[in-house]
């Protein structure tokens, strides 16, 4: 969160207990969430478990080979996104790009996928942008995660191929008290104009002001719409689990964690339930907006969801999306 005082700084956010669920139709997602707290940039530790089993008789979840060439605890992972594009502003950082499981031909499946964040600032750049990526020339779903420490200075974010406008899916979500004035969003775009070049852009502020920010995009191929989401905000520090959604058919699930967070350490978060983390900068230190995003293909109907392990144990934001 944003302007933490020193006693502040070592408290936990412990969100209280909400749940939410509904159906949204055709929609590409967009979020962004600012949490957090820390020291200075170090090495990633390990982001998520690398468990590729899945317990639904769907395709194993295996790494691709795009961009891949570095690894975290030997585990794959995607290198920076291909294409010009403006990546981070002066300041921001990439976060981490895990390869994700291989798509099913004829079924929903990930697509090109970023995450870009702006560590707490007394003078935030005028926007944040992922780095560029080459996405599906048309028919996407678009889903992107906003977090954001001062949670009145949320826009709706555009990209680089003029799909507009981005829709909400369900309401920004405040973090529990005493951090009620920073929170979380998603947006989203169906049937997406794509390509070479792709990348997503959010305004960071209205005027000079002090914030952190995190961004991710995730592209699903092969979708149509998104077929349910859920949001809670468990606060035991234990692994937590998120609401459950139901889908039609094959789907790709993607999973927000938004972590409460702890001063100067490097966190990790691993999803269960056959999920694989694409994104994170749960390594990182200093005062930021702490996520991770993880996605599970699934071959029929069913309802589904995740339960989160974090060190240090913490309290997050959950969200949950089953697109189809």
């Amino acid at each position: 969160m944003i302007a933490r005082h020193a006693a502040q700084v070592l408290a936990l956010c412990r969100p209280g207990r909400v749940g939410m669920m509904a159906n949204v139709g055709n929609l590409l997602v967009c979020g962004f969430a600012l949490v957090g707290c820390g020291t200075s940039g170090s090495t990633p530790e390990v982001v998520a478990g690398d468990d590729a089993n899945t317990s639904d008789g769907s395709s194993p979840l295996v790494d691709s080979a795009v961009g891949d060439g570095m690894t975290v605890d030997g585990r794959p992972i995607d290198g920076p996104p291909g294409g010009p594009g403006p990546g981070p502003s002066a300041g921001c950082l990439n976060g981490m790009s895990f390869a994700g499981p291989a798509g099913v031909q004829g079924a929903p499946g990930l697509g090109a996928h970023g995450m870009s964040y702006c560590k707490y600032m007394s003078d935030l750049p005028p926007s944040l942008s992922t780095s560029a990526m080459t996405t599906q020339s048309s028919g996407s779903v678009i889903v992107i995660g906003i977090g954001r420490g001062d949670n009145s200075k949320f826009a709706t974010p555009s990209d680089s191929h003029g799909n507009a406008p981005y829709e909400p899916v369900g309401e920004m979500r405040p973090y529990a008290h005493p951090w009620e004035n920073s929170g979380t969003a998603l947006y989203s775009f169906v049937s997406a104009a794509g390509g070479a070049g792709f990348y997503v852009t959010t305004a960071t502020r209205p005027d000079d002001v002090q914030d952190e920010i995190t961004m991710s995009a995730v592209e699903i191929v092969g979708a149509k719409r998104i077929q349910a989401y859920a949001w809670n905000q468990p606060d035991e520090r234990v692994p937590i689990t998120s609401e459950s959604v139901t889908t039609t058919g094959a789907a790709t699930l993607i999973a927000f964690w938004w972590g409460g967070g702890f001063p100067g350490t490097p966190q990790t978060a691993t999803p269960n339930n056959g999920f694989v983390v694409i994104e994170s900068n749960a390594y990182e230190t200093g005062s930021f907006v702490q996520s991770v995003v993880a996605v599970k293909n699934v071959a029929r109907a069913g309802t589904y969801d995740v339960t989160w392990a974090s060190t240090p144990a913490q309290g997050a934001q959950l969200w949950l999306l089953a697109v189809e």
